[in-house]
């Protein structure tokens, strides 16, 4: 019923995701004639430097972030805009597909800034856990590896959401897609290592085959710049919800083989569709600031604690079994 749950979840996040793309504010005149006026009187032709006379005064750290003087531009026209569509009693428009978030320290996004350092930081702490964790065995240090090589790409797909929620521009997103894809797909590709691995190393590569060919030419799409959202958003629940049911189903398997670590894989399963139900509440950010996406990563952040707990334990397990031979088992 849980899984159900999180499929259902995942289906309707792609079905909306098609919507993201409209917006009401920047195709307001208000917004046009305010964006219009702003750049002819501030920007160079080039629109990206400032007029020597000009009247608006660019702050410290947007310079540091590299705000161009028409993404200043239009930053100062957003919330011009929002400000008369409140005045007029009308709700807060999305600008781009994106709502209106206030800058802090340059920062586009500072919530899911924020929590994606958290995310960062989480990671990195079970990283360090991982290389103090001592297996003798030798048919199990390519898999410590492994699991070595997952947070590290987990740990920079959390720096480039870091980075992206700073400052969106076209090489920003794309690493951030791009970087989001490698997590979602690690994770897949866990499960089926932690499947067949003593199995039949042919069945394995095999089964890695699809999904990394898949990564690959999908990274090469999203570099295209030519992006469809909705597609790129159910590449990304596919194989999510794909990967964590391989680990449901392998984990609930070990609980009931009397694994008691196994728990924690199950409820981290759960939760991370439990948290993704946030994405379903797409409301204009909090004081400018505290948004669903912004709250998701946020509830994220505490949950690598469980995800690497179980991945230690499992492999202490692995360490302690006196069948070398089926090391690897499903069970």
């Amino acid at each position: 019923m849980k899984l159900f749950i999180i499929v259902t979840i995942a289906i309707f996040l792609c079905e909306r995701s098609s919507l993201v793309s409209c917006s009401i504010g920047d195709r307001s005149m208000i917004y046009r004639d305010c964006l219009n006026r702003f750049v002819r009187e501030n920007c160079t032709n080039n629109g990206v430097l400032f007029k020597s006379n000009a009247q608006y005064k660019q702050d410290f750290w947007s310079k540091v972030l590299q705000w161009s003087c028409t993404d200043e531009c239009r930053y100062q026209c957003m919330w011009f805009t929002v400000d008369v569509f409140h005045k007029n009693g009308d709700d807060t428009p999305k600008f781009y597909g994106k709502w209106p978030f206030i800058r802090m320290f340059g920062m586009q996004e500072p919530a899911s800034a924020f929590a994606s350092v958290l995310n960062l930081l989480a990671n990195a702490y079970m990283f360090k856990q991982l290389k103090e964790l001592r297996i003798t065995k030798a048919n199990l240090r390519p898999y410590v590896i492994f699991w070595k090589t997952f947070a590290m790409v987990c740990m920079n797909g959390w720096v480039w959401s870091t980075i992206f929620h700073m400052r969106d521009t076209d090489f920003t997103e794309f690493m951030d897609y791009a970087c989001a894809l490698s997590m979602v797909m690690m994770l897949l590709v866990a499960a089926i290592v932690r499947v067949f691995y003593s199995r039949s190393k042919v069945m394995m590569l095999g089964a890695l085959s699809l999904p990394v060919f898949y990564f690959v030419m999908h990274v090469r799409y999203l570099y295209s710049g030519f992006i469809n959202y909705d597609y790129n958003m159910k590449v990304n629940v596919f194989f999510g919800v794909l990967g964590s049911v391989i680990w449901l189903v392998l984990s609930w398997h070990q609980w009931t083989a009397r694994r008691q670590y196994a728990w924690r894989m199950i409820a981290f399963t759960v939760l991370s569709g439990a948290a993704l139900s946030l994405e379903l509440f797409d409301f204009p950010p909090r004081h400018g600031v505290w948004d669903a996406h912004a709250l998701w990563h946020l509830s994220t952040a505490p949950l690598p604690m469980l995800f690497y707990s179980y991945v230690i334990a499992d492999l202490r397990y692995l360490a302690s079994s006196e069948l070398d031979k089926f090391a690897f088992k499903m069970t």
